[in-house]
């Protein structure tokens, strides 16, 4: 077709206009931005066709996602934990929170939830999910190893992403960060590398599967916070097993930020578990009875959110220690309600009373009435026959005993008759981590409650043994402290007053029963002691005095 006549005699035009550096480099520019575009929505479409089924997009906080959840300890907002007892479990009380020993132990409110959710469809949405997770997960893995391949021959019309490094190359959560890393530790991600080294060592399957095929039903729950923190979330899980007529699976006590030391010990080394399986008819087993965790490859543990935990609140730098120690990568999804009241949770765990395996993100705060969990169960938790001689024999060898001599005590057998043990005032006194909280939360007189100095602990040491006095004249009763203080002009103070600091140090507790035996045999010298003198806001001197009234009808002398 021939060319208009109009136009033919622009061409040359046209063709001939020099052509600027800057319009070239434009062109040249939006050409890549156009390029770049399109293989970005490519790879957009790619990731949303191979990302994992069990994410989800929706906000995690909601009582409505009932999507799968995974989290990843490596990013996370902050979460303030001042106030809810991480450590040794000492509370601030006040915002709705109740001293759960002095005002009867009333619990923590349950949390917030949407009145109006269609539960029903939600769970059917749930299952759905599972189990399209479930049916595509060896695809999942196929895509993932296609996605490395190309990573490590990168092309030039894809964007660069790093490569997922190594079992030796991922960094190791650091035990000594600072509490505000510790309880920040994760945040919400979809991804299926959510724990670390997880990408490096493939999930086998589901932690349950590893279970016993005995038609047993097991709960298991992930710990919180110091030693005393998880007795009490022993205590309360032991409580949820019973009422669903399941054996507890029981975490090891798991260093915390405050210990430090990445190790964890059975309960059982040193409390009477069988004993108390006897006494109370409550059906417990231990993490290393079930798994060996030599052996174990990575597997993964599914725990419904319960008390916030997984969703408005992330699971703590304990928890997060016992799943890597034993191998485990969380996946935490929400029940109906993310409830705090025992009667809730239990509830919520009824329609899964066929499942073999049940797990929950935290049971410390759980909510339960006055203090059910210390008179039902925790009162018949007795120390091990071992730890008790352990303590026994120092006693006799520093303090001495007219009714018991060390050469009867070495043909002495059986169980431990305290009352044939010399008599001492114990004294727990929480220094170190503990005096940044107490003078920011009780200020003024009340600080005494929390942090008494030496010398108002030694007035009310002198009113004991004024007492002691008036009914054994002439007689004074030695006293040992449990303290983490270390300084020397404090220690010093100690003995000055004729106080006797158990060093364990120099006692070697830790050689002779491990990382967390200290801490174990103060709360045996607490338990057994004449007269006790602890701290009214912290829960390891409350233990201490529940113990005293129990086992042995003595109040113990609060500050």
């Amino acid at each position: 077709m021939p060319s208009s006549p109009k136009l033919r005699p622009m061409l040359p035009r046209y063709h001939t206009a020099p052509r600027s550096r800057a319009s070239t480099q434009r062109q040249v520019i939006m050409l890549l931005v156009l390029i770049l575009f399109v293989s970005s929505g490519s790879m957009l479409v790619f990731r949303m066709l191979t990302r994992p089924f069990s994410s989800s997009g929706k906000d995690c906080s909601t009582d409505a996602d009932y999507a799968v959840i995974h989290f990843d300890s490596q990013k996370a907002p902050h979460y303030d934990t001042s106030n809810d007892g991480n450590g040794d479990g000492d509370i601030k009380y006040g915002s709705g929170m109740e001293d759960p020993f002095v005002n009867g132990g009333q619990g923590r409110h349950a949390l917030p939830h949407q009145a109006d959710i269609d539960y029903e469809e939600i769970e059917r949405q749930r299952l759905q999910q599972e189990n399209m997770f479930q049916e595509h997960k060896p695809q999942q893995q196929q895509q993932q190893q296609q996605q490395q391949q190309q990573q490590q021959e990168p092309s030039l019309d894809q964007p660069q992403t790093p490569q997922q490094p190594s079992q030796e190359q991922v960094p190791v959560v650091d035990s000594g960060a600072t509490s505000e890393e510790d309880d920040g530790g994760e945040s919400i991600d979809g991804s299926e590398e959510s724990m670390e080294g997880a990408a490096a060592e493939p999930i086998v399957e589901l932690f349950e599967r590893t279970l016993p095929d005995t038609g047993e039903k097991y709960l298991t729950y992930l710990p919180y916070a110091g030693i005393t923190n998880q007795f009490y979330g022993m205590l309360r899980a032991m409580y949820v097993a019973r009422a669903l007529e399941r054996t507890l699976i029981i975490p090891p006590i798991t260093a915390s930020s405050h210990d430090k030391s990445k190790q964890n010990q059975p309960w059982s080394n040193f409390l009477d578990l069988q004993r108390f399986q006897k006494l109370t008819g409550t059906k417990v087993v231990e993490v290393h009875e079930l798994r060996n965790v030599e052996l174990a490859q990575m597997n993964e543990i599914k725990c419904g959110i319960t008390c916030g935990f997984g969703s408005k609140r992330t699971i703590d730098f304990t928890a997060k220690g016992f799943l890597k120690q034993w191998k485990l990568r969380e996946t935490l999804y929400p029940l109906r309600i993310d409830a705090t009241k025992l009667e809730t949770i239990v509830s919520n765990l009824q329609p899964y009373q066929n499942d073999k395996f049940v797990c929950i993100s935290n049971t410390y705060k759980i909510a339960v009435k006055e203090k059910d969990e210390w008179e039902q169960l925790g009162k018949h938790l007795f120390f091990t026959e071992p730890l008790e001689r352990f303590a026994q024999n120092y006693l006799l060898e520093n303090l001495g005993s007219s009714a018991l001599s060390a050469a009867d005590n070495s043909a002495y057998g059986g169980a431990i008759d305290t009352d044939l043990l010399p008599k001492y005032i114990a004294i727990h006194i929480r220094r170190g981590d503990f005096a940044e909280y107490c003078n920011k939360a009780y200020p003024g007189d009340i600080l005494i409650h929390c942090l008494p100095s030496t010398e108002q602990i030694a007035e009310r040491v002198a009113v004991i043994q004024e007492r002691y006095g008036r009914l054994n004249p002439g007689k004074v009763l030695p006293v040992l402290v449990a303290t983490n203080e270390r300084r020397p002009e404090e220690l010093k103070k100690f003995a000055d007053n004729g106080w006797k600091y158990l060093d364990h140090d120099e006692i070697g507790t830790a050689e002779k029963l491990g990382v967390f035996g200290p801490m174990m045999v103060d709360q045996v010298f607490m338990a057994h002691a004449h007269a006790l003198i602890g701290i009214r806001q912290s829960t390891f001197s409350r233990v201490g005095a529940l113990r005293q009234l129990d086992w042995h009808h003595r109040q113990m002398e609060y500050m």
